[in-house]
Parts: C-alpha cells; sequence; structure tokens
C-alpha cells in the first residue's frame, strides 16, 4: 500500500525526489553537482534493473507504436552508455530516465530506493511559511500570502519576488533538477517553479532564510520559521505520515460561492462535498485548482459527480489493447449552480482530468492558463534494491476525445498573473472569474 500512495502523490507532483536529484543536504549559494545516490550497486545488478524497465515498457506502455520512435534501438543505444557506467548516480540520472525521457511522456520514471522514499514537502511536511509562488517574466513572484503565518509577519506580500530560499535561487533549482517530460513551455516553466515551491515547506520549527524584491525591487532579507500547518491532514496509509490538503471555502461578496483544495486527496474529499452541499444555493460555484498537481481516482469523480449529478462518460483511458470508459455516480441534489474552474500552469494530472472533462460536458468554464499536460495514468513496479518505475499504462481522454497528455486544457477564458496588479492586491484570474460569474448571474 505504501507503494501505492507514494505512485499516487508523485503522479501529481512531479516527482518530487527527482526535482531534487542531484542537490546536496544544506545548498550553498552556489551549491554544486553531486552524486547522491548513496546505493552500491553492482554491474550486474545495473544491468538487472535496466532491463527489467526497459522490458517492462516494452510489453506495458500504453501506446504499442511509442509514438512513432523505435523503443528498440533506443534501448540498444542506451545499453551501449549502459557499459561504460561507473557509479550509480550516472546510471540513474544519465542513463535509465534519459532512455525513458525518449519517449517524451509524463509519469514515467524510474527511481532509486533513495527518492523512491522521499515524500513529497507540500504534501507531507508539518510546516510552512504561508506564502505561494508563479514564475512571472522569469521571475518567482508571491502570488499568496497566508494571514498569520510567518511570511505575513515578516511583511512579505503578493508581488515580492524570492530571489532565494534557503541559499536557492531559480538558476539553481534550474542547474540541479532533472527535467520531466513533456517537453513543452508550460511544463518547463512548472518544474522550475515547483523546485522553488517545495522550498516553502518544511520541518516545523525549522528557520531558513528567504530574499526577496520588496514592492520597490530592493532587496530584502528575512530569516523564518516554519509553522504549523492550518491544512486538512489525515493519515491514509498507516505506512506514510498524514497527507496534507490546503483547502479553503467562503461565500463572494456577489453571492457565488468560492472553493479551493490544493490536491485530489482522500483528506479533502468530505470536505470539498459539504462545502459543495452547503453552497446548494449560491448561483455560481468558483473551484480554484491552480497549483493542484493531481491525486486519486475516486476523489476527483466524486466531487465531479456531485456537480453533474447523472452518470455521464467521464474519461475514456486509451489502453494497450483496448478502451475503457469511466462514467461518473447519479447524486441526488447535485449542484445546480453555473461552475467556473480556475487552473493554471500547474494544475496537472487528476486535475486536467477534471476540468477538462466538466468542461467537455459543457458543465464548467475554465479560467486561466493552458495547464501543462501532465495527464497519463500510471502503475508502479518493484524493481531490485528497493527501487521503483512508474510506467503510464493509460492515455486520458476526455468524453470528447481529446488527449490532455502534452496538450492540457486550455481555457475558455485565458487570464495571466501580473506583478504589478499583484503589487496592488489584484488577482487578475480569480477577479475574471467573478467578473464572468457575475454576468452570468444577471442573464
Amino acid at each position: 500500500m505504501k507503494r501505492l500512495a507514494l505512485c499516487l502523490i508523485m503522479c501529481g507532483a512531479i516527482l518530487a525526489p527527482m526535482m531534487r536529484a542531484c542537490s546536496s543536504p544544506t545548498p550553498t549559494r552556489a551549491p554544486k553537482r553531486q552524486a547522491v545516490i548513496e546505493t552500491k550497486l553492482t554491474a550486474a545488478e545495473r544491468a538487472a534493473i535496466f532491463d527489467t524497465v526497459w522490458q517492462t515498457v516494452n510489453d506495458k506502455y500504453f501506446d504499442p507504436t511509442f509514438g512513432g520512435k523505435d523503443w528498440r534501438a533506443i534501448g540498444d543505444q542506451s545499453r551501449q552508455k549502459l557499459a561504460t557506467v561507473q557509479d550509480d548516480d550516472t546510471f540513474w540520472l544519465q542513463v535509465l530516465n534519459p532512455m525513458l525521457f525518449e519517449l517524451g511522456v509524463s509519469h514515467l520514471v524510474a527511481l532509486p530506493s533513495e527518492f523512491a522514499s522521499e515524500l513529497d514537502p507540500m504534501t507531507f511536511a508539518t510546516g510552512k511559511l504561508g506564502l505561494d509562488v508563479r514564475l512571472l517574466d522569469g521571475a518567482a513572484v508571491i502570488t499568496e500570502v497566508a494571514p498569520g503565518f510567518p511570511a505575513d509577519k515578516a511583511g512579505l506580500r503578493p508581488g515580492f519576488v524570492i530571489t532565494s530560499v534557503d541559499g536557492w535561487t531559480l538558476n539553481d533549482i534550474a542547474a540541479e533538477s532533472l527535467q520531466t517530460p513533456p517537453d513543452n513551455e508550460r511544463n518547463r516553466r512548472g518544474n522550475l517553479v515547483q523546485g522553488m515551491r517545495a522550498r516553502l515547506y518544511g520541518e516545523t520549527g525549522k528557520e531558513i532564510v528567504v530574499e526577496y524584491l520588496d514592492g520597490n525591487n530592493r532587496p530584502q532579507r528575512a530569516t523564518l520559521q516554519f509553522a504549523k500547518r492550518n491544512s486538512t491532514c489525515a493519515q491514509f496509509d498507516p505506512s506514510l505520515p498524514p497527507a496534507c490538503t490546503e483547502f479553503e471555502v467562503r461565500r463572494l461578496a456577489n453571492g457565488a460561492g468560492y472553493l479551493r483544495f490544493s490536491g485530489f486527496l482522500p483528506p479533502v474529499l468530505d470536505s470539498a462535498l459539504q462545502a459543495i452541499a452547503d453552497l446548494h444555493d449560491a448561483p455560481a460555484l468558483i473551484i480554484d485548482l491552480r497549483g493542484n498537481p493531481g491525486g486519486v481516482f475516486p476523489v476527483r469523480k466524486a466531487i465531479a459527480s456531485k456537480l453533474v449529478g447523472e452518470p455521464k462518460l467521464f474519461m475514456r483511458y486509451q489502453r494497450r489493447d483496448g478502451l475503457d470508459e469511466a462514467y461518473l455516480d447519479s447524486v441526488p441534489n447535485a449542484y445546480q449552480g453555473k461552475a467556473v474552474i480556475l487552473v493554471d500552469e500547474l494544475s496537472a494530472s487528476s486535475t486536467e482530468e477534471f476540468a477538462g472533462s466538466l468542461q467537455a460536458l459543457g458543465r464548467a468554464t475554465i479560467v486561466g492558463l493552458q495547464t501543462p499536460g501532465r495527464c497519463l495514468v500510471m502503475d508502479i513496479v518493484s524493481l531490485p534494491n528497493g527501487a521503483l518505475l512508474t510506467y503510464p499504462w493509460g492515455q486520458s481522454q476526455t468524453p470528447d476525445r481529446r488527449v490532455l497528455e502534452n496538450n492540457g486544457v486550455i481555457p475558455d477564458i485565458k487570464v495571466a498573473l501580473d506583478r504589478e496588479q499583484l503589487l496592488q492586491g489584484f488577482d487578475e484570474q480569480l477577479e475574471a472569474a467573478i467578473k464572468y460569474v457575475s454576468e452570468q448571474m444577471t442573464k
């Protein structure tokens, strides 16, 4: 079960361990790449892992044509590189995973034991600084500051630019990260800023230094201590610590409901369904899924069913040998008002299925930015020495047969964030959603 739970977290979190594959435990202002994989495999063990990985993908990958690529030739070329490998760091990061990345799809990665057991801090860390960032014009711009948390108390505000966290700059993160497919600009941007976001969570009580530019672009420095999260947390697997999801529900000034949660994980399901029920009389509902990396199928299906109410086709999954169809559940007293979903370049996996399906069904209007297109259905295989392989066995397709992988969800109303507007306390994406529902409510 632990393997499954890890798999579900990794699906949506861009495989956070691999994103920090080369980082040192105590980063400096100019970190140098160093081997961090401590397992010591023999040449025979590396060859056995390589063969298992190649054969599994060869036999179970959802597309038997491999997107027109010659998988056997890719394997042969990688085996030649394997023959010269002298250490595990090179094996995992320069031979095995680059071979997998040749297929150019998400949810396909091999994790050595060190990373297979590492948990995503945004989901499992006990503390947070209370801020979020997005990549705007090449800078990590603060988009949200949680009231009462350390960042807020230190005077950080939306629109300020984070230049480093604990000595790590965006350039450091880019240099030290293993960039995961698909290879589109949205996903590359998301990979980069996700590495910065992960460093905004940590062990409660630990201190880190945050350097930033204020509203007048003056360099500032603050020593902040991770504070206990006020998130919705629950232990859905006994072998894992509690998983946490940010959750917010409120009524807006125009009477519409607002619901935000940071992951389609079991801890959030009951709260989300209850929130939608409590907002049954709201003429419109804005569901903010910006930054939501995904989660598990039962949660996204249950929430979508609460919005649709009928057993309509939810998703198609193209397998190697056929096509599966998933239908929503019949739900009495489903929400009847207008639905708007906010997404951005960090809304991935389950979030893309949820938003893409409801858009295709005509049930929701999508506002924000095109999602990254990290949307395949994956399984997990144990490898020797505690390592894991995740591979996609199915391709997600919306009810109108749109492929979400690489393409993502294209908003009906495209709106980007702007630093100057954030400095004035104005969230253009949310305001666009509010404006749209206000117009719809008057019709």
